[in-house]
């Protein structure tokens, strides 16, 4: 499993070949997001039609929220 982070996810959006190809061959599957980055990409849909797809993009990752025991876990 590959958490990807929201820089990521936008270079996809934005057509990235590099990005698209790795994340082909990597598999929805296999990548995870956390709920933080999930609300960052929200945040820049730009209207309607990008939320949609948005949602339908993250609909199909993992989903890794974000808790007390998973922060402390990232300062140690």
């Amino acid at each position: 499993m590959i958490l990807c982070d929201t820089n990521i996810f936008i270079e996809q959006y934005k057509g990235n070949l590099i990005i698209v190809d790795e994340l082909k061959q990597i598999e929805a599957k296999n990548i995870a997001v956390s709920s933080i980055t999930s609300a960052e990409l929200y945040f820049g849909a730009r209207n309607k039609v990008e939320l949609l797809l948005i949602q339908r993009h993250l609909a199909s990752l993992t989903q890794i929220p974000l808790n007390e025991s998973i922060s402390r876990l990232f300062c140690s």
